[in-house]
C-alpha cells in the first residue's frame, strides 16, 4: 500500500510540474505573440488610413478577409470613409491582445483584435483591426472604421 501512495504522489508531482510548465510556455508564448501583433497593428492602421487605399488594406488582407469582401466592396468602403471624416492627422498607438486557440475543427489559430483612436479632419474615429497570423506572418481579418461622421451612403 506504501508504494502506491509513492507511485501515485509521484505521478501528481509529474503533472503539477509539466501544468507549470505549460502554464510559463503560454505566458511567455503570449507575451511574444502581444508584441509582434501589436507592432504589426501599429504599423498597419497608419499605413491604410493615412492614404485610404485600399489596395494597401488587400495587400495585408488574409484569405478569410478576401472571402468575405470583394475588392468592389473595399473600395466602396474606403471612399465613404475617406468621405466621410477626411484625412489622418494623428493616430494613438493600438490597444487590444492576441489570443492562441485550439479546436477539433480549426486545429490551432492565433488571432489578435485591436483598436485605435485617431483624429481626421472632421472629426474622431475609431479604427477596429482583428488579426490572424498564418504559419509566421500576421494578416487582417477583419477592419472597420465607427465615427459619429459617418453617414450612410
Amino acid at each position: 500500500m506504501k508504494k502506491f501512495f509513492i507511485v501515485l504522489g509521484a505521478i501528481f508531482l509529474g503533472l503539477i510540474v509539466l501544468g507549470a510548465l505549460g502554464i510559463w510556455f503560454v505566458a511567455v508564448r503570449g507575451n511574444a505573440l502581444d508584441k509582434e501583433s501589436k507592432a504589426y497593428a501599429d504599423a498597419a492602421i497608419p499605413a491604410i488610413v493615412t492614404t485610404w487605399l485600399d489596395q494597401v488594406l488587400l495587400d495585408k488582407a488574409s484569405p478569410e478577409f478576401k472571402q468575405q469582401v470583394t475588392p468592389v466592396q473595399v473600395y466602396r468602403m474606403f471612399r465613404w470613409w475617406e468621405s466621410s471624416v477626411g484625412r489622418l492627422q494623428k493616430c494613438e498607438g493600438a490597444q487590444g491582445q492576441s489570443l492562441m486557440s485550439v479546436t477539433s475543427q480549426n486545429g490551432k489559430t492565433i488571432s489578435a483584435k485591436y483598436s485605435a483612436k485617431a483624429q481626421f479632419e472632421k472629426g474622431q474615429a475609431e479604427i477596429a483591426l482583428a488579426l490572424i497570423k498564418h504559419g509566421d506572418q500576421w494578416q487582417i481579418r477583419g477592419f472597420e472604421v465607427t465615427s459619429p461622421q459617418l453617414v450612410p451612403p
